[in-house]
């Protein structure tokens, strides 16, 4: 590949074209037409020598080579980000940057409303965009500058990132009114029941099953959803069992329809952090914001 083939604009427009794996899609994100992203996208097969996209049966996908190079490019597209918002100073009431935000969908629901309003006052113009990520992906997002920022749980993090606690609230056990059965009130009775277990994208096991598995234990889990908000709901005219963070389940339209109980295993702490690499530790933009997300979280 020549550099002097390729300028930062193709750089974006390759991160949206694999990311989105279509050129229509990708010309819709970035707000370019349909023929200047095909032209551009003929650029990017010239410099990198690759077809960049396949068609496969009805759609297309991204090649290997595209697919191994886009955390790279990602990488440096935040880097260049950084540079350029070191130029000057962070102005919030100015700014107009972009932040990604990796969460879950109950972790979104936790910070998101208690913090906006003070963004929306504070800096009109900066733009968030959340992205569903759990605890397994958003380590190595935040490391190519997919994100900026990550909330969720977050058992170990390498030196490299950085984290905040934000809340720690308790596990919950909740059946449906409807369902005629209460909450487990034994361990055996836990156990034997069926289970809803909600499991982010990327996971590969719930901390409730990790802490169960360390004491030889397993529960019988017969539905798994990707979104917390779902839960709850889903258990109406079923007798299944749902364990989940106290605040999802105490929430207003949502524990009318419930009866909740203390689980009757030892389980730790939901706790939600706040991540971010330790490259964008100094970033003002991203401190600022971190700086009113721990003060939104800190007053009651």
């Amino acid at each position: 590949m020549s550099l002097r083939r390729i300028d930062l604009n193709l750089l974006v427009v390759f991160e949206a074209i694999v990311a989105e794996a279509s050129v229509s899609r990708a010309a819709r994100r970035l707000h370019l037409s349909q023929p200047a992203l095909s032209h551009a996208l003929g650029r990017l097969r010239e410099a990198f020598g690759d077809p960049i996209l396949v068609r496969q049966g009805r759609a297309m996908e991204a090649t290997p080579v595209a697919l191994a190079a886009l955390p790279e490019v990602r990488s440096i597209l935040a880097q260049v980000g950084r540079l350029l918002s070191h130029g000057g100073r962070f102005d919030p009431a100015t700014s107009e940057r972009s932040v990604h935000i990796g969460a879950s969908d109950h972790a979104a629901m936790l910070v998101l409303p208690r913090v906006l309003p003070r963004i929306r006052q504070e800096a009109p113009s900066l733009r968030l965009r959340v992205l569903h990520a759990g605890r397994a992906d958003a380590p190595a997002m935040l490391r190519s500058g997919q994100l900026d920022l990550a909330l969720g749980i977050f058992n170990t993090l390498t030196a490299d990132l950085q984290s905040q606690p934000l809340l720690e609230e308790r596990y919950l056990c909740a059946v449906a009114r409807d369902s005629g059965i209460r909450p487990p009130r034994t361990v055996e009775a836990f156990l034997a029941a069926e289970h809803l277990n909600v499991l982010v994208q990327g996971d590969a096991l719930g901390l409730i099953d990790e802490a169960l598995a360390v004491r030889g234990q397993a529960r019988r889990i017969v539905l798994t959803v990707p979104h917390f908000a779902t839960a709850p709901a889903l258990l109406a005219g079923s007798r299944m069992v749902y364990t989940g963070p106290e605040s999802l389940l105490r929430r207003p339209g949502v524990a009318a329809t419930l009866h909740v109980a203390t689980p009757p295993v030892e389980l730790p702490p939901f706790r939600t952090q706040m991540a971010w690499s330790q490259r964008t530790d100094q970033d003002e933009g991203l401190r600022w914001l971190r700086g009113c997300i721990s003060d939104a979280l800190a007053r009651p």
